[in-house]
């Protein structure tokens, strides 16, 4: 198991921007975290808001026994009844699996790095990380990806077969976009952003998730507008919500003065970082929108990390409760994880 388990751990630290199928797959063997339970803390503000673990009486079936004082006369089962000549009641078993939806929002502003890889190369890897931490937890999964032309939805299931057709879209939905932008023709697509991209997934799955879910979204927030914010908070009342931020070390920080020059391929433009000064509101830049995002994340009592390109894509805790609890015992780590 060494050996193998050692070649997908190159695979993975490798420097890459394309995806490769064996990649998504590989994210397995980088999968020690378990998924938890749903969050039994208070979703609101009002009395008795709590969110369950477990909804109802469950949906699957355990046994049929004779009724005794107290049950719930809805659950008679009359058939046994009638052939018996006492009064049986079913008994249902809690579900124990847990709900698990990806959003994975590949605007172009995801398609540059400066470190490693790719923010679009992480944020599939992590996807994957977080597919195969809830299907090896035993979960449904399920997914809506989107990038500046598409929008993928894939309904949740526990079977691999699904997981696999949804690493495989993940891979086209990614490697697609990057040779429409990269490619050297004149055909090559423009750079753009669809401001409603993320909103859109929010307002979806609104639709999509029952209570008890938890929701993981891997973007960098470029376009997180109010709206954005209002879908959170209305999902966030009975989901447990995990937003990780992808991020880059030349977007926090310009780590030497002088004048620089950015291009995509096709067109430049020139950046004035000459003084101390411009060096400091760059990075005010960044960390106030930083603070922005994270702080509607805690007023949203949802789990929030930022995560960078130069980090080992291991790193990352999938569980957001783990995250929470190495947030308590380093507080270093404080401007990097909350949970309210």
């Amino acid at each position: 198991m060494a050996t193998p388990l050692s070649a997908n751990q190159q695979s993975l630290n490798a420097e890459t921007i394309k995806l490769s199928l064996e990649q998504l797959i590989a994210c397995q063997y980088m999968t020690n975290d378990k998924i938890p339970l749903p969050n039994k803390k208070t979703k609101a503000h009002l009395v008795g808001g709590h969110l369950s673990p477990f909804k109802g009486r469950g949906m699957e079936f355990s046994e049929v026994r004779q009724y005794q004082a107290g049950d719930d006369i809805r659950t008679i089962d009359w058939r046994v009844t009638a052939r018996t000549g006492e009064t049986h009641t079913k008994i249902f078993q809690e579900e124990r699996e847990r709900p698990v939806f990806i959003l994975l929002d590949l605007q172009d502003t995801l398609f540059f790095g400066t470190k490693n890889r790719f923010k679009s190369t992480l944020a599939c890897l992590q996807a994957a990380r977080a597919f195969w931490t809830a299907f090896n937890s035993g979960n449904r999964v399920g997914a809506l990806l989107n990038n500046a032309n598409e929008h993928i939805e894939l309904k949740p299931s526990n079977r691999r077969k699904d997981g696999l057709r949804m690493l495989q879209k993940i891979l086209e939905l990614h490697n697609n976009r990057l040779d429409q932008l990269y490619q050297n023709t004149t055909q090559a697509d423009p750079y753009k952003i669809n401001t409603s991209a993320l909103l859109d997934s929010l307002i979806r799955l609104r639709h999509l998730t029952k209570g008890g879910c938890l929701i993981y979204v891997f973007s960098d927030f470029m376009d997180f507008s109010s709206d954005c914010d209002k879908q959170l908070a209305h999902l966030a009342q009975h989901n447990d919500i995990y937003g990780v931020m992808l991020t880059d070390p030349i977007e926090q920080h310009i780590p030497i003065a002088g004048h620089y020059q950015v291009t995509d391929g096709k067109q430049t433009v020139g950046f004035n970082a000459t003084s101390k000064k411009r060096l400091a509101q760059y990075k005010s830049a960044f960390d106030n929108r930083l603070n922005k995002v994270q702080q509607r994340f805690i007023n949203n009592r949802c789990f929030f990390t930022q995560f960078s390109t130069a980090q080992a894509v291991n790193q990352l805790y999938l569980n957001p409760l783990q995250l929470e609890r190495q947030q308590t015992a380093s507080p270093q780590h404080s401007k990097q994880v909350a949970h309210g």
